[in-house]
């Protein structure tokens, strides 16, 4: 059977995506022989195609990949544009050239849907916010403001800089935490196959020879038993579990004591104000640079940041602004961040070097989560080692006393 489905002899169907006169997306299937017959039909109705693939849906695997790698192709997309506008090219020759230069098939699409938007009349920053799966508020509002002033090079130089600290944050955070993933992987593995293939087999000796195995092979028989009987059960409770929490985080108020809570915790809670803090910092800096008033750039920061508690206490902080308190004296009664920033922050207030004190802020907190990352794998690394070696370490002295009691019963 073929892959695609057959509309008509002759003929296969393709998806596609294409941007309309009035720049609205349109999605849907045409018949056609082959993709370059497809797209010129589509042409021919008036729609500028930004994809036209075959009909099957795709693999879990392009599901996956395209799941991890949006913010990566985001950075690669300012960092063209910033390069090009900057070099004097104009934003539309600009945004071809990152359409036919995209590392995906994906990226090019974005980038033509922005450019078709962009020809049909809507500013750059609206033209964004049509993909606002990709570009978040903070990127569209500087880009907005950038156009107003007549210095969009410059903000997407600002924003290029800001999403490449960004991935490199989120690199280092994958990179922590990857080594003691497998380690615990590989070990939990282990652990497995040793209570599943190899504990039954002495089981069984015990068995057929009538003689009453060892306390330790009887609590291991056990712990299989109840693991080959019982693993619906095993299983179920957790993903139960998971999916009532997640109920419970998703609505405000249990969302609002979850972070609450997470910034109360030991040695954690401190890691996660501090990268809070440096998420918060770094937005500020890039919307200040970009002449984003004030307010409108705190506003805009509650998206970037991502626990609620902090999040909702910046509220206040708007609310004295707007008072003219200044920003240092709100978020020191908001007791969301740290006291070093709050000082900092005075300190800037009074020098008139807001952005730059932000701008220095956000330096001083990504150096110490980055830190904070480092301590806690170096810490996490350790205790995975140590507690599976321990379960390991139980599952073979039970097997070798089993095989010593087996040699000296000469079964």
């Amino acid at each position: 059977m073929n892959r695609r489905h057959r509309s008509r002899e002759g003929s296969d169907t393709f998806r596609y995506e294409a941007v309309s006169a009035d720049g609205s997306v349109i999605r849907g299937s045409v018949p056609a022989t082959d993709r370059r017959s497809a797209a010129r039909g589509l042409r021919e109705r008036g729609l500028v195609p930004t994809y036209v693939g075959a009909s099957a849906p795709p693999r879990l695997g392009r599901l996956l990949k395209d799941a991890i790698r949006p913010k990566r192709s985001v950075t690669r997309f300012t960092e063209d544009l910033a390069t090009l506008l900057d070099a004097g090219v104009v934003l539309e020759r600009a945004l071809v050239i990152a359409a036919e230069t995209g590392e995906r098939q994906d990226d090019s699409r974005m980038a033509r849907q922005v450019l078709a938007a962009l020809r049909g009349g809507e500013s750059f920053a609206d033209a964004l916010a049509r993909r606002s799966d990709r570009f978040s508020r903070l990127y569209i509002n500087t880009v907005r403001t950038g156009e107003a002033a007549g210095a969009l090079p410059l903000v997407m130089q600002q924003l290029a800089s800001f999403e490449r600290r960004r991935e490199r944050l989120r690199s280092e955070v994958a990179s922590a935490l990857a080594y003691p993933a497998v380690l615990l992987s590989v070990g939990s593995a282990s652990i497995l196959v040793l209570l599943f293939y190899v504990v039954p087999r002495f089981a069984d000796s015990f068995l057929m020879s009538g003689i009453e195995a060892p306390p330790a092979m009887q609590l291991l028989s056990n712990a299989r038993s109840l693991a080959r009987d019982a693993w619906p059960l095993l299983i179920l409770l957790p993903v139960v579990a998971l999916l009532a929490l997640g109920t419970w985080i998703r609505g405000d108020s249990g969302r609002l004591r979850l972070d609450e809570l997470l910034l109360r915790l030991p040695l954690l809670g401190a890691s996660l104000r501090k990268a809070e803090t440096a998420r918060f910092a770094r937005a500020m800096s890039t919307m200040i640079a970009a002449s984003v008033p004030l307010v409108d750039a705190l506003r805009v920061a509650r998206s970037v940041v991502t626990n609620r508690f902090v999040a909702n206490s910046l509220e206040s902080v708007v609310r004295g602004v707007r008072r003219g308190e200044g920003i240092s004296q709100p978020l020191e009664q908001s007791e969301a961040f740290p006291k070093l920033a709050v000082r900092l922050l005075a300190v800037g207030e009074e020098i008139g070097e807001v952005d730059a004190m932000f701008n220095r802020l956000a330096e001083i907190y990504e150096r110490q989560t980055r830190e904070s990352l480092k301590r806690f794998a170096a810490l996490f690394e350790p205790l995975v080692i140590l507690g599976l070696g321990i379960v390991v370490g139980i599952v073979i002295l039970s097997i070798l006393t089993a095989l010593t009691s087996i040699q000296t019963m000469g079964i």
